[in-house]
């Protein structure tokens, strides 16, 4: 019978194991680990390169329109704070071709007439600039002036007014924001004593209400549903103010050229105004 070989004390054992599991991959370890030098401590996260800025978009800039050329002199305009609501300043720009188009197109029919019957015709001309009357956080108004130009004697000066609802971003009418049949009731006798004054001023006496002079709109009051109506800021931010504005041949001459009657918004007025709209107004421009 075999003798049995003694076993080692259970302390060696251990630690000849722990020698065993440890000797081969301590250094695979060191190996693959990076080197950072002396008193690196824990190692560095890797460095991140920062993504670029972004380009910020430019600044809109005022918008000219200018062409002449084909017997047509066209300029057209607008602001940058306008050229900045895109779908706004598209709207002006297919506007603006329209326009030149619609007018190029009268002044060529003019100049083929004139060769036709052999005298000269002078060049047409458009232009219309716009500016910004009012703006709250749910409207922006804007009225335009210009002037029209087809021969003869004088041409004709042109307003015309836009309303832009911010929100629904579209163009809305007059009647969009005012119940007309509610508005002109209560403007109507301030509107006719503003424009007697302002008659009184360019004409230099007090109307005279029997010297008709052939027309009676001249003396009389004219109807205001028939003229321009917009609201704009007279006095701040909010819209205070209604504006009426009536062009030659309304209320007088050619030559007293456009009236512009700007009346306060008062309690009746702000009755007249579209309960969705009514926020944008204020009493007492």
């Amino acid at each position: 019978m075999s003798k049995l070989k003694p076993r080692a004390p259970l302390p060696l054992l251990a630690t000849l194991i722990v020698a065993a599991c440890h000797g081969g991959s301590a250094e695979r370890n060191v190996a693959a680990a990076p080197d950072h030098g002396p008193d690196q401590g824990n190692a560095a996260a890797p460095a991140v390169t920062p993504a670029p800025a972004a380009t910020p978009t430019p600044p809109a800039s005022a918008v000219s329109i200018k062409s002449n050329t084909g017997g047509l002199e066209f300029a057209y305009g607008w602001p940058a704070q306008v050229a900045a609501i895109p779908e706004l300043d598209h709207w002006l720009r297919d506007n603006a071709d329209k326009l030149r188009r619609d007018a190029a197109r009268a002044a060529a029919a003019d100049m083929a007439e004139a060769r036709k019957n052999d005298y000269d015709m002078p060049d047409h001309s458009y232009q219309e600039t716009w500016k910004v009357v009012g703006e709250g956080p749910a409207l922006l108004i804007l009225q335009s002036e210009g002037y029209v130009y087809t021969g003869g004697a004088h041409g004709m000066p042109l307003v015309t007014t836009l309303f832009w609802d911010k929100a629904a971003k579209r163009r809305l009418g007059a009647g969009d924001l005012f119940d007309m049949g509610r508005l002109i009731p209560a403007v109507r006798q301030a509107f006719c004593k503003a424009l007697d004054d302002e008659r009184a001023k360019r004409r230099g006496a007090p109307v005279d209400k029997t010297d008709t002079g052939g027309i009676a709109d001249f003396v009389s009051c004219v109807d205001p549903t028939k003229q321009i109506v917009l609201p704009v800021a007279g006095h701040g931010g909010a819209l205070d103010t209604i504006r009426f504005v009536i062009l030659p041949y309304e209320a007088g001459p050619y030559a007293e050229g456009i009236y512009q009657l700007d009346l306060p918004v008062t309690d009746a007025v702000m009755a007249a105004v579209k309960s969705g709209y009514r926020g944008a107004f204020s009493v007492g421009g």
